[in-house]
């Protein structure tokens, strides 16, 4: 359980430890986030595996491997298993024989960390499980879950043959317990993700103020900002989703550019452009997902618009709101209810989106040159990876369905993300201010990992 104060005291680590200083200096070693990742391992198998079975009624959890393709929880399970061809498969195998502690191990694989009780060949399968005669055997396929859905078809054909009909007919998807195994975290992996997004966040900062109106285009900007994180040996958190460019800076409103030219990577930022820049970077087995804001001041301004600052007001309303609402021990679909009944009760109007229609646009446009503020949310799961469609979680959305029914648990690591729209009578339109910010939720409520977006930063 987290205490009073903890996470300054985690800030106090990330400076101890990882070796954070204002300047961007990070002295971080290969060995040492090695050290710190097999810590993780360790500390997840110690306190939180157990309870991620046994609340599941799961007797025994096998996590298959196979040669030649990196696996979802590769990072998670630790252990080297290179190409073996009289060994395709490998076995992590997880074993509930009472006591405080759960059986771990490796068949078909090596451990040169000590985390595993026993090691041993993967043709040996069948022998161990006839050993232990567990009752519920959960393996690593799933129809809702990517990471727990490893498991190829021929793979299956081969373990089912291995196991042998007795044991085969008890095998269940391993999504709820891979689930629980992820959510719940250890305050090592809360340090290291905390770290992470404090990386990210100075770089992204130091960068908006490398913009010279004019001279820097979105993608010139980008690639400083990718060039930072190479040298710390830190990659984007989630390189398919942009293949060859970096995560761009997106303008949201130009003074003087049509939509089609700012969408250009190319495109060189000009005096009034509001931006919002989405990112996220990747670290040890971690993924951080979260915005930042900045307004290029026209000749002759000292501030940003009085309709912008009211609208970015409104946002922050909003998220203290949002943060006082949200609690632990309610399920996503309930936390989306409670969300939308306090802010609708502070005069906010929900302008849900469904992710794939112009549902929010519409229901946004409906308001016009209203003084009221229309909102939508997404609180994604977030941590070991960016994306709220395939990591293991709670996600309160509308359009996250799927999720609805999961538990928010304490120290739940999301991404506080909504999207607040508001009038601002300069720019004759509604403008959609989408927030977003790494978080944590503990018996406190909703709690920051790192500096917060307060305010949009301003270029001059």
């Amino acid at each position: 359980m987290i205490k009073k104060g903890v996470l300054i005291r985690f800030f106090v680590l990330i400076v101890l430890v990882f070796g954070v200083n204002i300047y961007g200096v990070y002295a971080q070693k290969t060995k040492q986030r090695y050290e710190i990742l097999k810590l993780i391992r360790k500390e997840k198998f110690d306190l939180v595996l157990p309870g991620a079975m046994r609340d599941n009624n799961v007797d025994m959890w096998i996590h298959v491997i196979e040669s030649g393709k990196k696996d979802p929880l590769a990072l998670d399970l630790g252990g080297w298993y290179e190409y073996r061809a009289w060994e395709p498969l490998a076995y992590y195998i997880f074993t509930d024989r009472g006591g405080d502690r759960i059986e771990r191990a490796f068949l078909g694989g090596e451990d040169l960390d000590g985390l595993y009780d026993i090691v041993g060949s993967g043709n040996d399968l069948r022998k161990f499980v006839e050993e232990r005669d567990p009752k519920v055997i959960a393996i690593n396929m799933s129809d809702s879950l990517p990471i727990a859905n490893g498991l190829s078809h021929t793979a299956y054909l081969r373990v089912t043959k291995a196991l042998g009909k007795k044991y085969a007919s008890r095998l269940v998807s391993a999504e709820k317990v891979i689930t629980d195994f992820r959510v719940r975290r250890v305050q090592s992996e809360i340090i290291a993700f905390a770290n992470a997004c404090e990386i990210q966040r100075q770089v992204m900062e130091a960068a908006f103020k490398r913009i010279k109106p004019g001279v820097t285009s979105r993608e010139e900007i980008a690639w400083w900002v990718q060039d930072q994180l190479l040298a710390q040996g830190i990659p984007p958190s989630y390189e398919a989703a942009t293949l060859h460019l970096p995560y761009l800076p997106s303008v949201v409103h130009s003074e003087v550019s049509a939509p089609s030219e700012t969408s250009k990577p190319g495109y060189v930022f000009q005096r009034g452009d509001f931006i919002s820049w989405d990112m996220g970077i990747g670290y040890l087995n971690f993924g951080t997902d979260f915005k930042r804001d900045a307004y290029i001041l026209k000749e002759g301004e000292t501030d940003i618009p009085k309709g912008l600052k009211h609208a970015w007001e409104r946002t922050i309303k909003a998220r203290e709101i949002i943060r006082k609402t949200l609690k632990v021990g309610r399920t996503a679909g309930e936390s989306l209810q409670a969300v939308v009944k306090a802010l609708e009760a502070e005069g906010f109007v929900y302008t849900p989106s469904d992710d794939f229609s112009s549902q929010y646009r519409d229901l946004m446009n409906a308001l016009g040159d209203s003084d009221k503020s229309g909102f939508t949310v997404d609180f994604h799961a977030t941590g070991n990876t960016t994306v709220g469609d395939v990591t293991a979680g709670p996600s309160i959305a509308p359009w996250r369905k799927d999720r609805a029914h999961l538990m928010v648990q304490q120290n739940f690591i999301f991404a506080f993300e909504f999207v607040v729209n508001t009038w601002v009578p300069e720019w004759g339109k509604r403008i959609s201010i989408s927030y977003e910010d790494n978080s944590i939720i503990t018996e406190k409520g909703v709690e920051a990992l790192y500096p917060w977006n307060d305010s949009i930063i301003i270029i001059h």
